[in-house]
């Protein structure tokens, strides 16, 4: 009975890694779902299938190792008050140590109410993420929509590599971290993982 429950237990942990984003406890979960599983091919069959518990013991030794640099990063590495507020409040899908890449590349900005951002049907260069502030985006003229705290600034051409689409002006008094985009680019090619993640959050704002 207790070997089944095991069993039970194993596929039911596997279910609930399925709704986890956080590679932390992505990891943690993996890790309990193999020690169930490995009392379960130990104890229900009529002999151990060594075969599976060989796997699920490698399987557990490769979390842990994982599990172990995850905490060594995020106890080594030192964050400012306002990087730390941005992992955990935009980024915390990145690793530290991803995050740390993107934060070295970019630099502060601030702006004036009335300072163009990015003119309509120029070349866009870099690529902004609003850290306070408000902008008014206009085409044609006219204001379509406003951004604030957490909006992306020409993400649209850094993902199409195509002229500015509208002209973007700084509403209030308005601070940006700001990165050249091809500088980013080259750095998410080297990371694909980085690519995937950031690439993700942009298209979000698109869409």
């Amino acid at each position: 009975m207790g070997a089944h429950l095991a069993g039970h237990l194993t596929f039911t942990i596997i279910a609930l890694s399925f709704l986890v984003k956080d590679i932390f406890w992505l990891r943690l979960l993996s890790i309990i779902a193999s020690c169930f599983s490995f009392v379960y091919n130990y104890f229900a069959p009529a002999s151990p299938l060594w075969v599976a518990i060989s796997w699920n013991a490698v399987f557990i030794s490769l979390n842990i190792y994982h599990l172990s640099v995850l905490i060594y990063e995020k106890r080594s590495i030192v964050m400012s008050e306002r990087d730390r507020e941005l992992y955990e409040t935009m980024f915390n899908k990145l690793s530290p140590v991803e995050f740390m890449k993107i934060i070295k590349i970019g630099t502060w900005a601030s702006s004036k109410p009335g300072d163009i951002l990015i003119k309509q049907d120029n070349d866009v260069n870099s690529l902004r993420l609003i850290y306070s502030g408000n902008v008014n985006v206009e085409i044609d003229g006219k204001i379509v929509s406003e951004l604030k705290d957490g909006n992306f600034i020409g993400e649209m051409s850094f993902l199409t590599d195509h002229k500015a689409s509208a002209t973007v002006t700084a509403k209030h008094e308005t601070e940006c971290l700001t990165w050249k985009q091809e500088e980013l680019k080259i750095l998410l090619k080297r990371n694909p993982s980085l690519y995937f993640s950031i690439q993700s959050m942009l298209s979000s704002q698109v869409s």
